[in-house]
């Protein structure tokens, strides 16, 4: 539960280490973690992404999202920071 004593424990010493590029992509339409900003990291050198940012009517969900074209862009430009497009 978003705010409980666990995941207070749980993220006491932050969300992220220094040096890491972190990637999040999600989506508004996410059924199973919720709600979908959950899934947001905070720290340096995090990009949290959401699939409706780019295309709002992509309605891509929890199980879709790993085959949705958009997310997979924001994967392979994470992945190749070199020859990421837009």
């Amino acid at each position: 539960m978003v705010g409980s004593d666990f995941l207070k424990k749980l993220n006491g010493s932050g969300d992220t280490m220094s040096g890491v590029h972190y990637t999040v992509v999600s989506t508004m339409y996410d059924l199973i973690a919720t709600p979908y900003q959950s899934q947001y990291l905070t720290g340096p050198d995090v990009a949290n992404d959401l699939v409706q940012s780019h295309c709002l009517s992509d309605v891509t969900d929890h199980m879709k999202i790993i085959t949705d074209g958009t997310a997979l862009h924001y994967v392979t430009n994470a992945l190749d920071p070199a020859h990421a497009t837009q």
